[in-house]
């Protein structure tokens, strides 16, 4: 009897668990799509280096979907208790009736069981689906082929779903006992005509509050844009002031929105605006707390989502611009002292380690550039630059010759450049840089006791090597015979092989390393995460320093931090934005449906259909509009707060980019939950049939 009972309360209640069991399948599906990447078919024709990727992915995922299930299962919790809210006067007719308290918890535990199962079937059915979308997204970054593409199913992901929200039903069913034993047949049966209220009566605390809303606000966003990367400690207060504003803001708005719109009386009595606000601030009353950390959730989410994506964006475009060549093996002079320098630059060690059989076989370009590091610092250049940290100006400057930086211009299929024997110009490829140089066409610089003019009056954007990243500050191109006498302290080799697919690559790189390796007879290796570093012990007692970078390294080590960032930037983000829409939707079901009988008294009062659902309307948007206005406005300083980590990954337009994707992403979610909470709420107030 209690299980069928139990069914058709389901069913009867359909309307009320909409919006629960939709946000409990989106929780289901998402927690199993992030937790199968270690088993979709694409990690299969992974190599070592990218399994590893995809394992820390997954290990961090792991711990990440800990706190998410914190988060849904707070979500569960809260929506619960509006259902049993809304079921306040039912559970008191089966008191009235004869049933006993814990006949009833056996029935609304019945009832979250097949909403629980029911939601996991269609959320674990989908995550199914939807992960091997993911797997294509995965395989299409690491740049697999696609042709071997199989179904896959994640044991482990379904096992873990099933465990944790076992244990969040499980809570939920615990908190629906105690709730169940608490309550009192007249609480029960006099539960729709009882309404939350939080009054405030004094319009001084609401004033002193805005003001002071304001003025930790402001104080947030002017020490985070100034000041808010000298130390984590000034991070955290500014986190601080905006948390403590936010929730100020809220608390204020619910003593003084009454107020200002009193204050108009033509907008106050228009329409049934007078019953709009009023039931506007009494719920902002009641869940000014809860309105404000949706606010600090919803900003959360558009920073995590922006910057997270702008980062992911940005490094992965910058791998093409910062691998030019297939490879490029450099040699550093580990003493500075002439004599040294001069030995070092007359070697050619790289040219002559008997490399070129090697490089006949499957380079189809090379050529070597001599880099001066020496004999220049940013001091010497300062002229050229703005706001510079001061201890930064003591850092050396690379200066090239004109004839190896064309090599490099003509090699990547660039125009070469003219300077006079006076002139100089300034190559880079760290964007975040751009904004310290201020370039006009007379600026000058010394160089080995000779003046020379600026050229050029703007940077160019030139990657000389193959490397993990742009890191290019600036480097100087100056006219050949301004060398003269002058000794290199840093060759690098580019080189460019035969063919571009990877196993080529992969072949022809381990040939390089294996040459490299077994030239010298003194060779002492040391191997790091992603390249190999060797100390070769010359004839001339001289140890320099070799080491090469080739492009699928780069690629790999680019790919693992890109996959991390975005996928985790995804995964925390739409569980806090369906979190966010969740509470407000629930809160607005359960306003309409206290309000009823309200409703019912505008229709006996004249009001039509029509403006009664213009009123809820306006209503419900308003209310999803406030935190997310205020979050917006959070957003836009964040993003300006963390455009200079972005510059470290590439251009700023990137996130403008992203920002816009996440507005797209945001809006769908957002405005799906707002036009499922006006219809549910507009079928709540619908006039019952007799």
């Amino acid at each position: 009897m209690f299980f069928k009972i139990a069914i058709h309360n389901v069913k009867r209640s359909l309307r009320d668990y909409a919006i629960y069991f939709l946000t409990l399948t989106f929780g289901v599906c998402l927690f199993y799509v992030f937790n199968s990447m270690d088993s979709q078919s694409a990690t299969a024709a992974l190599n070592s280096s990218q399994k590893e990727i995809i394992q820390m992915l997954t290990n961090v995922t792991g711990y990440v979907s800990i706190f998410i299930s914190i988060i849904l299962g707070f979500l569960m919790v809260y929506s619960n208790r509006f259902l049993m809210k809304r079921r306040k006067k039912e559970l008191g007719i089966y008191m009235l009736l004869g049933m006993d308290k814990s006949k009833i918890s056996h029935i609304l535990i019945t009832e979250t069981l097949l909403i629980g199962l029911f939601s996991l079937g269609v959320g674990l059915a989908i995550g199914i689906f939807a992960s091997q979308g993911l797997s294509a997204i995965t395989a299409s970054i690491f740049e697999m082929d696609l042709s071997s593409f199989q179904f896959s199913f994640s044991l482990n992901a379904f096992l873990k779903t099933l465990l944790y929200f076992g244990i969040i039903f499980i809570v939920v069913m615990i908190f629906n006992t105690i709730s169940i034993s608490k309550y009192k047949l007249i609480t029960l049966l006099q539960a729709d005509k009882k309404n939350e209220t939080f009054k405030i009566t004094n319009s001084l605390i609401s004033v002193i509050a805005l003001l002071l809303s304001i003025a930790c606000i402001a104080g947030a966003y002017y020490l985070i844009l100034t000041k808010g990367w000298e130390s984590l400690n000034m991070m955290l207060i500014c986190i601080i002031l905006g948390s403590v504003g936010t929730l100020l803001f809220f608390f204020a708005l619910s003593g003084i929105l009454l107020r200002i719109v009193k204050a108009n009386k033509k907008l106050y009595y228009k329409g049934l605006n007078a019953f709009i606000f009023r039931q506007l601030s009494s719920k902002i009353n009641t869940n000014f707390l809860s309105v404000g950390l949706i606010c600090l959730m919803l900003f959360v989410t558009m920073v995590t989502f922006s910057a997270g994506l702008s980062v992911a964006h940005s490094s992965s475009q910058n791998v093409k611009s910062s691998t030019p060549y297939d490879m490029t093996i450099s040699e550093r002079s580990s003493y500075y002292d002439e004599d040294n320098l001069k030995k070092f630059h007359n070697s050619n060690t790289i040219t002559n380690l008997e490399l070129k059989n090697v490089l006949d076989q499957y380079a189809s370009e090379y050529f070597a550039v001599d880099i001066y590091e020496e004999y220049l610092f940013q001091s010497d250049i300062i002229s050229l630059m703005q706001n510079v940290p001061q201890q930064v100006s003591n850092h050396s400057v690379r200066a090239i010759s004109l004839t190896d930086c064309n090599r490099v211009l003509t090699s990547q299929g660039k125009e070469p450049i003219a300077l006079n024997d006076n002139e100089f110009a300034i190559i880079y490829n760290a964007p975040m840089i751009v904004p310290y140089y201020h370039l006009e066409k007379e600026q000058t610089i010394t160089f080995n006791g000779k003046n020379y003019q600026l050229a050029i009056p703007r940077l160019i954007n030139l990657t000389l090597s193959t490397n993990y990243g742009p890191t290019d500050s600036g480097s100087i191109i100056l006219p050949d015979n301004a060398f003269s006498g002058l000794y290199s302290s840093h060759k690098i080799l580019n080189v460019t092989y035969k063919q571009s697919d990877a196993e080529y690559a992969k072949e022809a790189t381990n040939a390089f390393r294996e040459q490299l390796r077994t030239e010298r007879e003194n060779v002492k290796e040391t191997t790091g995460d992603f390249q190999d570093q060797l100390t070769v012990e010359h004839e001339t007692v001289n140890e320099n320093f070799i080491n090469w970078i080739d492009k699928q390294d780069v690629y790999q080590s680019n790919i693992g931090g890109s996959v991390l960032i975005s996928y985790l930037s995804i995964y925390i983000g739409l569980v806090f934005i369906i979190t966010c829409v969740a509470i407000l939707a629930l809160q607005q079901l359960s306003e309409a449906s206290d309000n009823t009988f309200r409703y019912n008294l505008l229709r006996k009062l004249g009001a039509d259909a029509k403006m009664i659902h213009r009123a809820l309307f306006t209503q419900i948007a308003i209310y999803f509009a406030m935190p997310l206005v205020l979050a917006i406005i959070h957003t836009i300083v964040g993003i300006q707060f963390s455009s200079t980590i972005i510059l470290m990954f590439g251009s700023s337009g990137s996130i403008l980019t992203m920002s816009i994707v996440t507005a797209g992403i945001i809006v769908l979610i957002y405005g799906g939950y707002f036009i499922a909470t006006y219809l549910g709420c507009k079928s709540m107030i619908r006039p019952k049939k007799s």
